[in-house]
């Protein structure tokens, strides 16, 4: 007769994985410590309660792929750390952020090809995010001087950039699954309040959003709404009403966004300005700003990663080497060096060159192979993933925040989202 322990533990840890799916979700963009405390309990739950072993080319496309990166990562720490004037310590606590990029993985076995559970866990995201946003939001500032308030970028926990990457997710989830969202949910509430509740967390979406004033994120989140609209609608759409109410909805946001903008213009003008100023004397090299600042780092990033095209100079050096280059455009008034290249592509191909971007875009494509097949009985659900990619890969064109725990919880959302539901097809993954 089998021993019935390890049974019994297995059952207990993919009962515990499930359970760190929604703590992690819940506090992914609310409580850092619950968070990481979920991290750890997933990854523990996936070592007691393991997929079937497998051969290695018998798994997913994407986990292929993520150990592939992974190995590099670790190789290239290897053979930087052989070069005495590189900071190791900086070297190897990037290499192992970029390994927590496995942590998808857990998330996708737990989820189990559920998509039940992964609207759950997206609904839980949404919440947290919400929560976050009111509990860092500086309430005596919004009192006391609502027009300062709305011009500070850095008031919700994270950075600027962050926060217009991760309220604009918002802002495509909100809007994509409204009609699911007020269905489904209608049975338990009276419809009106439900409107209302999605209406507020619009606005405070949209409020943050537009406080960012990541322009980065402005151009992004529009082509990726088109295309989450287009792959929404029904294949055959009809003029019955649907589309009338849900151009009004757009009118609406739109009403409310130009009247945010409004709030925000001396500064929007003001950054106009200096971005003008710069390009006008560019040539003699007597202007500043941050658009001199990111030109000027995609030109050394260019520099470097041409330095070592094929497997980069490892993990996190970035603005180590920006500051040995000299470059007086890719430092700030106090004389630092900016702290990445403001642009993830470059960014990989400096770190780990052709190979490292090579495994990236593997991994990428794996993942949009995975939910769009995942969800083909699921036409918003679909749209709403496959915005979310799109809108991260043209924000990762402006932007770096990879590998950054606010940014690792967004990856292992999406990614762990997008693989486990792709298991509903591949029960290798």
């Amino acid at each position: 007769m089998p021993n019935p322990t390890p049974i019994a533990t297995r059952a207990l840890a993919e009962r515990a994985g499930v359970a760190m799916l929604y703590l992690l979700a819940a506090s992914a963009f609310l409580s850092t410590a619950l968070a990481s405390i979920a991290m750890a309990g997933l990854a523990l739950a996936f070592v007691l309660a393991p997929p079937a072993p497998r051969a290695p080319w018998h798994w997913s496309p994407a986990s292929l792929a993520v150990v592939a990166l992974c190995l590099l990562v670790v190789a290239r720490a290897a053979v930087a750390a052989l070069d005495p004037s590189v900071p190791h310590g900086l070297l190897w606590e990037s290499a192992l952020d970029w390994c927590k990029l496995l942590l998808f993985i857990p998330f996708a076995h737990f989820l189990a090809g559920e998509r039940p559970r992964a609207l759950r866990l997206l609904g839980l995201a949404l919440a947290g995010l919400a929560l976050g946003m009111l509990w860092r939001l500086d309430w005596g500032l919004l009192a006391s001087d609502p027009g300062a308030f709305l011009g500070e970028r850095d008031q919700y926990g994270f950075t600027a950039i962050a926060t217009g990457l991760y309220t604009g997710s918002a802002l495509l989830g909100l809007m994509l699954m409204r009609e699911r969202l007020l269905a489904r949910a209608a049975r338990a509430f009276p419809r009106w309040s439900l409107i209302l509740a999605w209406g507020l967390l619009l606005g405070l979406f949209a409020l943050g959003f537009l406080q960012s004033q990541s322009r980065g994120s402005w151009v992004a989140w529009l082509p990726a709404l088109l295309l989450g609209l287009v792959l929404a609608a029904p294949a055959r759409a009809r003029l019955d009403g649907r589309v009338l109410r849900r151009a009004l909805w757009i009118a609406v946001l739109a009403a409310v966004v130009l009247v945010l903008v409004a709030f925000q213009a001396d500064d929007l003008l003001w950054r106009m300005r200096e971005d003008l100023a710069w390009i006008s004397g560019a040539r003699e090299g007597t202007a500043a700003s941050s658009l001199g600042q990111r030109w000027s780092a995609q030109l050394v990033g260019l520099s470097l990663w041409l330095e070592h095209p094929w497997f980069g100079w490892g993990p996190g050096l970035s603005q180590w080497l920006m500051d040995l280059s000299g470059d007086p455009g890719v430092r700030d008034g106090a004389g630092v060096a900016l702290r990445h290249l403001h642009n993830t592509y470059l960014e990989v191909l400096v770190q780990f060159g052709v190979a490292g971007l090579f495994c990236c875009a593997l991994l990428t494509l794996a993942l949009l192979t995975a939910s769009w097949r995942g969800c083909a009985g699921d036409r918003l659900l679909r749209a709403l993933l496959i915005a979310l990619w799109c809108y991260l890969l043209l924000w990762e064109l402006t932007n770096y925040r990879m590998v950054r725990h606010d940014w690792l919880m967004y990856w292992i959302l999406l990614a762990g989202l997008s693989q486990g539901l792709g298991r509903r097809l591949n029960r290798a993954g």
